[in-house]
């Protein structure tokens, strides 16, 4: 389904598992070890590295890869996966932003960003996202549509395509290049007590 270079292999997942790929010399080049199995990845993008460190999104929960696969522990993960739409999956795709230690994943809700539980998302858009900051070992979601990210050492924030099909400098500033003049994006924090 997946591969993705990490610090000295290739890990190569499958349907069902993952593999690492290293380099051994001749005569066989490549040799390949079984890392896990019973394990998933919900599309070819849902995978993204930071810090040598491999996260993926499963079909129903989180993985990571540091020397070793292990679920990840997330306090969201019922949130995430009731609502996400299955049959949009290989949508779901994941990147980084290394300046706030955090991997994203966007992917597309049955419900839609209204929240109200009907399919509001006819479209099957991409319209939610999940956080995992892995400095502060902590989750956050929320509501935004992008079809691409890219986190760049050359850049001084990261890039990324909205539904509307505009290039966007994420964390740049409070305009979302939607409208003219620029005005601030509807934004708030809800917490518990």
């Amino acid at each position: 389904v997946s591969a993705i270079q990490t610090r000295q292999e290739i890990l190569v997942l499958t349907d069902a598992a993952v593999y690492s790929m290293q380099y051994i010399g001749a005569p066989y080049v490549f040799g390949f070890n079984l890392l896990a199995d019973n394990i998933s990845i919900v599309s070819p993008n849902a995978i993204a590295t930071a810090n040598g460190v491999t996260y993926w999104m499963g079909t129903d929960k989180f993985y990571v890869y540091s020397g070793r696969v292990e679920t990840l522990p997330c306090a969201v993960r019922t949130y995430v996966f009731q609502d996400f739409n299955k049959t949009q999956s290989y949508q779901c795709f994941a990147g980084t932003n290394e300046g706030f230690s955090e991997i994203w994943w966007f992917y597309c809700s049955i419900s839609g960003p209204d929240g109200t539980g009907t399919v509001s998302n006819p479209n099957n858009i991409i319209d939610r996202y999940v956080i995992f900051n892995y400095l502060d070992r902590v989750w956050y979601y929320g509501t935004l549509g992008k079809t691409a990210w890219l986190d760049s050492p050359l850049r001084q924030y990261p890039q990324a395509a909205t539904t509307g099909n505009i290039m966007v400098y994420h964390e740049a500033s409070v305009d979302d290049g939607t409208t003219n003049p620029p005005s601030a994006i509807n934004a708030y924090v809800q917490s518990s007590d």
